[in-house]
This record gives C-alpha cells, sequence and structure tokens, in this order.
C-alpha cells in the first residue's frame, strides 16, 4: 500500500517536511498471530541489512545497491553510520560511473526492538566530503528514510523521501538532466521505484 496524501506524514524520527517533493511509501503484510510476526519481523531484518541484495526484490524494474565503505569500497556486511549505498536506477545493464547515484547513510536507530530506522542523503563521492560535486538528482537537503518494524498481527516496511529538490551542485548539463529526472521522481517514477521495493522486501512466504 502507497500512502497518497497532499502532506507528509509527521513519524517519529523522520525529518520535517520543509520544501520540495515528498513521498510516504508503506508496505504491509498481514501476520496471524505476534509469534509468526516475530519470525517474520527477523526474517524482514535480515533483508534490511543485506544491502547488496535489494535490487533482488524489485522484480519489474532494473536496480542495483552497493554498500560501500567510507572510502567508496565494496563491502559484504551490515552497514554502519558513514557508509555508503551506490545505486544503479537504469532500464539497462549500464555500468558506467555516470549511471550510478551515492548516498550516504547518517543514522541507524535499532534503540526500539519492534523498529529499525536507516536514514540516507545524497552525497558527495566517498573520500570527497569537503570537494566535488553531489553525485545523486537530488539535492543535499533531501533525505531518505527507511523503516522496518513489527506489530502483533503485521509486518511493515516503510521509505519516507524528504525535501526532495533538483540538485544543482554539478555541471550545467547533469544539473538540466536532474532537474527533469527529479521532475519525474515528483510526479511518481522513483516513487514506483520504492514501492516496488517495500513491497518485495515485506513479501516473505
Amino acid at each position: 500500500m502507497q500512502v497518497k496524501s497532499m502532506k507528509a506524514k509527521r513519524v517519529p524520527g523522520i525529518p520535517l517536511q520543509i520544501k520540495g517533493s515528498f513521498h510516504d511509501t508503506e508496505s504491509i503484510q498481514k501476520i496471524q498471530n505476534a509469534q509468526e510476526a516475530e519470525v517474520k519481523y527477523n526474517a524482514l531484518k535480515e533483508r534490511f541489512f543485506e544491502i547488496n541484495k535489494w535490487g533482488s526484490y524489485c522484480k519489474e524494474i532494473n536496480v542495483a545497491f552497493t554498500l560501500c565503505d567510507s572510502s567508496g569500497n565494496p563491502v559484504q556486511r551490515s552497514p554502519i553510520i558513514g557508509d555508503y549505498i551506490k545505486i544503479l536506477l537504469s532500464e539497462s545493464n549500464k555500468t558506467e560511473s555516470a549511471d550510478y547515484q551515492w548516498v550516504r547513510i547518517d543514522m541507524i536507530d535499532k534503540s526500539n526492538p519492534n523498529r529499525l530506522m536507516m536514514q540516507c542523503r545524497p552525497s558527495k563521492l566517498p573520500g570527497n566530503e569537503f570537494a566535488g560535486k553531489t553525485v545523486h538528482y537530488h539535492s543535499l537537503c533531501t533525505t531518505s528514510t527507511f523503516v522496518i518494524s513489527k506489530g502483533t498481527d503485521y509486518i511493515k516496511m516503510a521509505i519516507y523521501g524528504r525535501n526532495e529538490k533538483p540538485n544543482q551542485n554539478t555541471d550545467i548539463i547533469s544539473s538540466i538532466k536532474n532537474m527533469f529526472i527529479a521532475f519525474g521522481g515528483m510526479v511518481g517514477a522513483s516513487k514506483i521505484q520504492w514501492q516496488q521495493l517495500s513491497d518485495g522486501m515485506v513479501n516473505l512466504k
């Protein structure tokens, strides 16, 4: 289920929506009882922390997620604050560096036993925080917060996008391209991509 509203939901831990576009993407799987919910939530947690496998849950779009350390090197482990995620969203199997979007993991919250949160924002290339250009079609003020949670009769994954504005911190050609891509996201394209991920993640048999 994707929430459609003229106003962004107020969710604890999610930045306030101030300017630009937003999305509230939520997928829920109903469960028979609390015991089954616990089992499936544990399985969802494993998926949540295996970022390199996220693309396999998006069946109808070509997307790849690669977890990288603070230097930009691919790693096979659970994410930590300061890591990066390299994202390829494409209609083909291109792997040119220009096709990738980079985000940095700024927050991971494990304090609630019934909820996990991870917040990312567009970034510059790893190791180049104080120079260079943002390598994403959204600006640095944009956040994407990934949340999984459980109740007595459900498990849930949500992705909350806030303050989505086109990235202008780049060359003129890329800047114009980012405006078109970001506008596409505002009218629904990127929301469909995130919905694919959240639906696929909670689809536990």
